[in-house]
């Protein structure tokens, strides 16, 4: 068992704050199934049963999400790394994987099955406490976004709607999804919604694109148009 081997393992967000000697007790009972994969490698699909705790320790990542109420396909880039990959679909109701995770760049995974994790949980008290802090921040997260107001104007619209979606916050996303059914979802019009877009794409914010637009960086484009609005209300 190499250095590089207990720095990766430390470097898990479940296995923070274990000991040399626990990972060394860990290592012999709990089998760890490290891959390299090449771009365009599917980690998982959206509808898998989940059934595994899968972390990406190097590469970038393409999450995609389709929402069929919403005939939406939006795909994220990640790479902010190590990540694991929808610990909250473990248990409960829908033990399914909510979206499909493939690499953009060559990258390496870490595999732990998941009756091997119930066996971490039992051993170690503070495997416990990282899941259950990863599991709350998840429940802390999507019950802000439910509080979240519509919005008064067509931007505040856009953002919130897109914010409900969205994995993370930074990065480039790329959304397909007609602008008549994004009006449609925010109860706007069509012609509002492009005049939106055309202002953002004018800004440099996003690029619009036949059938799609890109968004180059999600934090920075919500950012740039908080204080685009403050400066207009002065």
């Amino acid at each position: 068992m190499t250095q590089t081997m207990f720095e990766r393992l430390q470097g898990l967000p479940l296995l923070v704050g274990l000991s040399v000697n626990d990972l060394m007790n860990i290592v012999e009972k709990v089998n760890f199934d490290f891959g390299k994969h090449t771009e365009g490698t599917n980690i998982v699909g959206q509808g898998d049963r989940c059934n595994r705790v899968v972390y990406v320790l190097q590469g970038s990542v393409c999450v995609d999400f389709h929402d069929s109420d919403t005939q939406m396909l939006l795909s994220e880039y990640v790479d902010d790394v190590p990540f694991a990959i929808e610990l909250h679909n473990l248990w409960g109701m829908h033990q399914e994987f909510e979206r499909t995770y493939t690499f953009a760049t060559d990258g390496n995974t870490c595999c732990i099955d998941k009756q091997q994790l119930n066996v971490l949980i039992t051993n170690y008290e503070i495997v416990k406490a990282n899941l259950l802090s990863t599991v709350c921040n998840r429940a802390q997260l999507a019950t802000l976004s439910a509080r979240r107001p519509i919005g008064m104007t067509t931007e505040e619209r856009i953002c919130n709607f897109f914010s409900n979606y969205f994995m993370t916050t930074t990065g480039r996303k790329v959304v397909r999804m007609k602008m008549e059914r994004l009006a449609q979802c925010i109860d706007e019009t069509r012609l509002n919604v492009s005049k939106v877009l055309k202002t953002w794409e004018d800004h440099g914010w996003i690029e619009v694109l036949r059938g799609r637009f890109v968004i180059h960086d999600a934090a920075k484009m919500y950012q740039n148009h908080v204080q685009l609005l403050s400066s207009s209300n002065i």
